[in-house]
């Protein structure tokens, strides 16, 4: 098993996330993940349980949001140090 990666015209850095409100039924937490894209490469991905307790959907999107916001800040500057210049 292995990610496979493919050339591609387009070098546009872009992210997916999603939160599944109160997935948990023991202790009401939700799941949230993220998915980071280089082009049509799949470069970084994580799912988990979330710390705390969302008191909405909305709260447990918006912290999926912030967690994939990081991460993607995170890879723009890896490439950037890596004098990998990406489309905006």
């Amino acid at each position: 098993m292995g990610l496979k990666i493919r050339s591609c015209a387009s070098m546009i850095v872009s992210a997916f996330s999603d939160a599944d409100w109160a997935g948990y039924v023991d202790d009401r937490r939700s799941t949230s993940g993220f998915a980071i894209f280089l082009g049509s490469n799949l470069i970084s991905s994580s799912a988990r349980k979330q710390p705390t307790v969302s008191r909405s959907s909305t709260e447990a999107e918006y912290k999926a949001l912030a967690n994939a916001t990081a991460e993607l800040l995170w890879v723009q500057q890896l490439l950037l140090s890596l004098e990998f210049h990406i489309s905006r």
